[in-house]
C-alpha cells in the first residue's frame, strides 16, 4: 500500500524502479519500471543497482506481521535485517542515499503519545528487529533518514494484501459483521500523506528520524466506525472487542499514538484528521 502511494505521489522529475514481489504483471511507465524482486537476492540488488544507478533507496520491503515473524524468526532475520545490510551496502558502495521505512513497533504502548525522542522499547521480534535495523543504518557511513509510519489506510491493489480499513470496508458492504478492538489506541495515517512525507524528506535532503502520523488519537473500533459513517454503511455492523479476542500470538503494543510536532516543524507538513483522510480515500475510490 505504501509502494502503490508512492508512485501516485512521486514528483513529476523522478525516475522510479519498483520492486515486488508477486505472481501478477505491473505494466511499466515512462518514468517507472517494475522489476520482481526478492531482497534477498544479493545478485538482483546488485544488478539493479548497477543498471538503474539510484540517487535514493526508498526501503519498504520486510516481513510485516508480527505473527508471522513470531512463527518465522530466521526468515525474518533473512530479510529485514539480512535484506536491509544488502541494501545499505550497496547504499555504501554506489553513494545512495538511503530511507528506511520504519514502524510504530518499536514502541512499547504504554508512554504515549511518542516522539522522536522517546526511547523504542519494542514489545515482540517484529518490534525488535524494526529497531536492530534502525540502529545499524544510524551507525553506518550512508546518508540516512528513518520514517516510522503509525497505522496506515488507504487503497491497495486488489491484488495485494488489504489493510484494517479496506478489509472492514469489504465486510460491512457484504453485510458481516466486524469486530475491531476499542482498546488499542492509533494516531492514523492515510497512506497517501505519508507517500508525500517521504518525497518531502528525500526532495529536501532531510537526515534525521520522523514519527508520521494522523492528527487525532482514537481506537480502532472509533476508526472504523468513522468509516463507515463516510462510506455511508451501517455502522451497526461495527462491533468492539477488547485485545486478545482474535488469539495473536505475540502481544502487541496498546497505545502507540503518535505526536506529530516534528512533522509539522520540519516537513511542514499539517497532519489530517481521521474525518479528511477518510473523506479523501473515499474521493479516491473511482481512480
Amino acid at each position: 500500500m505504501l509502494g502503490k502511494s508512492l508512485i501516485e505521489t512521486k514528483p513529476t522529475n523522478f525516475k522510479i524502479a519498483a520492486t515486488y514481489i508477486g505472481e501478477y504483471p505491473m505494466e511499466d511507465l515512462s518514468d517507472i519500471k517494475y522489476t520482481t524482486l526478492d531482497i534477498r537476492d544479493h545478485d538482483g540488488n546488485e544488478r539493479l543497482f548497477k543498471e538503474f544507478k539510484p540517487n535514493v533507496i526508498i526501503h519498504t520491503a520486510g516481513i510485516g506481521s508480527p505473527d508471522y515473524a513470531e512463527q518465522h524468526k530466521e526468515e525474518t532475520w533473512d530479510i529485514n535485517i539480512g535484506g536491509t545490510m544488502d541494501i545499505l551496502s550497496l547504499c555504501q558502495k554506489n553513494k545512495a542515499r538511503l530511507v528506511y521505512i520504519s514502524s510504530n513497533g518499536v514502541y512499547d504502548g504504554e508512554r504515549a503519545p511518542y516522539s522522536e525522542k522517546n526511547k523504542p522499547e519494542p514489545v515482540n521480534y517484529y518490534g525488535e528487529l524494526k529497531l536492530k535495523a534502525e540502529k545499524i543504518i544510524m551507525k553506518s557511513s550512508v546518508s540516512y533518514a528513518i520514517v516510522r509510519p503509525i497505522l496506515m489506510y488507504g487503497w491497495n491493489h486488489s491484488f495485494e494484501r488489504s489493510n484494517i480499513v479496506t478489509h472492514a470496508l469489504k465486510m460491512i458492504e457484504s453485510g458481516l459483521t466486524v469486530h475491531v478492538y476499542d482498546d488499542v489506541f492509533i494516531t492514523p495515517l492515510y497512506s497517501i500523506e505519508c507517500g508525500k512525507a517521504i518525497w518531502k524528506i528525500i526532495k529536501e535532503n532531510k537526515s534525521d528520524v520522523f514519527n508520521i502520523a494522523g492528527a487525532e488519537r482514537v481506537s480502532i473500533y472509533q476508526m472504523i466506525k468513522k468509516l463507515a459513517v463516510i462510506f455511508d454503511r451501517n455502522e451497526d455492523l461495527v462491533k468492539p472487542v477488547q485485545q486478545g479476542f482474535f488469539n495473536e500470538l505475540v502481544r502487541r503494543p496498546r497505545d502507540t499514538s503518535f505526536t506529530t510536532d516534528k512533522m509539522q516543524s520540519v516537513l511542514h507538513i499539517k497532519p489530517l484528521t481521521l474525518l479528511e483522510g477518510l473523506t479523501a480515500m473515499k474521493a479516491n475510490r473511482k481512480q
